[in-house]
């Protein structure tokens, strides 16, 4: 009997640490404020009707707006992942990036004029919002020299 006793008083907080473990990782939307879900849902609203420049100047702000918040916090992690998982479905996004990195592996950079030229097939303005959004998740820096940028491709995990 004292055997049953103490395995069930040994097995009690055992169970209430678990319950809280569950809890605090039951998913990634009960640390994301309602906002910020509201803001992702409208920004995916969008996607799903195809208005890919709204999607990415609605990424852009969302950016901007955790930068204010503070972005070392858990939840800011959450979003940026949640952004970059719509961003990855943009047609243009992935392509910008996937040409800054090709040319980033033969040369140290490339600007922002042979990247307009090497991707005609899209508008200049949808290639700057990629690099601005490319920047803010931190897989490129942007360097500007005598008016033109130069594009510096971060191959980096984090990236």
């Amino acid at each position: 009997m004292n055997t049953m006793l103490i395995t069930g008083l040994g097995l009690a907080p055992l169970a209430v640490a678990f319950w809280q473990m569950r809890r605090r990782g039951a998913g990634a939307s009960a640390q994301i404020s309602p906002e910020w879900i509201a803001s992702i849902g409208r920004i995916a609203n969008a996607q799903a009707l195809g208005h890919h420049r709204e999607v990415r100047r609605g990424v852009l702000q969302a950016m901007l707006g955790l930068e204010q918040q503070g972005s070392a916090s858990r939840m800011a992690q959450h979003v940026r992942v949640r952004l970059a998982a719509l961003l990855a479905k943009d047609p243009v996004y992935p392509e910008v990036l996937r040409a800054i990195r090709a040319a980033c592996a033969a040369e140290p950079a490339i600007t922002e004029l042979a990247l307009c030229v090497r991707l005609r097939q899209f508008l200049v303005e949808d290639i700057r919002q990629c690099e601005e959004l490319a920047e803010h998740l931190g897989q490129i820096r942007r360097r500007n020299t005598d008016g033109d940028a130069l594009l510096i491709a971060r191959f980096s995990a984090a990236a």
